[in-house]
């Protein structure tokens, strides 16, 4: 099993938990979410928990069902490094 590093943790962490903040503020569900992605509800409760590196792609998908432009997405989860 691959160790994640203590910045990779926190990255997964903060994305995990603006992910959620954007789906609560949206009214979904993680089955919600993770039908409009066109992936399963484990898959989000996983990045939500910070278990689970998202890929570019994910971000993307994310960003256009959140439907804010790809660079908001990023600015307005503002990592904390």
């Amino acid at each position: 099993m691959e160790r994640k590093s203590k910045l990779n943790k926190r990255f997964d962490k903060q994305f995990g938990s603006f992910v959620k903040k954007m789906r609560v503020e949206k009214g979904w569900s993680q089955a919600d979410l993770a039908s409009r992605i066109s992936n399963n509800y484990q898959n989000i409760s996983r990045i939500e928990r910070g278990e689970l590196t998202p890929t570019i792609f994910w971000c993307y998908k994310l960003a256009d069902v959140f439907e804010i432009e790809m660079e908001d997405f990023i600015k307005r989860m503002d990592f904390q490094f």
